[in-house]
């Protein structure tokens, strides 16, 4: 095997492994995305949780409220008052069905919030993981590139064992003056 021979097998061998660790670099950067698509996922089901749990708490409330008001109103007629006029009914509404509205009310904009919160965090998630792997792919083209160019810089394949850099070559009768 002559030397431009060996040459030429181990510049082979340096762009297939430069184009393996392209290939590799770019799996990775696929990889982190998808890790960040689950992660951002397992927000949105975060979010969704404390929206339910939110809403649950609005229907104990309004349970409550409910038998308060049932209650209320069998007070009102065991005590021989209708208890859906007057002051019975003032009661009723200032001290059971306002403060329940007003509970209710903000457990249905935490409900709202938590989605939207868990929503903003998975797409700036899944921002990230797109981000990482346009990063790989560029890391791994710009180093796929520097490796070819060394190859180029080489001249290997040529036949010869020149490399394509110019030579300068001494200037030859030339006179100054």
């Amino acid at each position: 095997m002559t030397g431009s021979t060996v040459l030429n097998v181990l510049t082979a061998g340096t762009v297939f492994g430069s184009v393996l660790q392209y290939r590799q670099t770019v799996a990775q950067g696929k990889v982190q995305q998808r890790i960040a698509e689950a992660e951002a996922r397992n927000r949105r089901l975060e979010g969704r949780v404390e929206a339910v749990k939110a809403k649950e708490s609005a229907n104990e409330i309004l349970r409550r409220t409910k038998r308060a008001l049932a209650s209320n109103i069998a007070r009102g007629y065991s005590s021989g008052v209708i208890p859906e006029v007057g002051s019975s009914a003032v009661f009723s509404e200032q001290q059971v069905l306002r403060p329940a509205a007003l509970d209710v009310g903000i457990l249905e904009q935490d409900a709202f919030l938590a989605i939207e919160q868990s929503q903003r965090q998975a797409r700036n998630i899944e921002y990230q993981g797109q981000m990482a792997a346009r990063q790989a792919k560029t890391e791994a083209l710009f180093k796929l590139g520097t490796d070819l160019a060394q190859v180029a810089m080489t001249g290997v394949g040529s036949g010869t064992d020149k490399s394509i850099a110019p030579k300068i070559e001494p200037a030859k009768n030339v006179r100054f003056g």
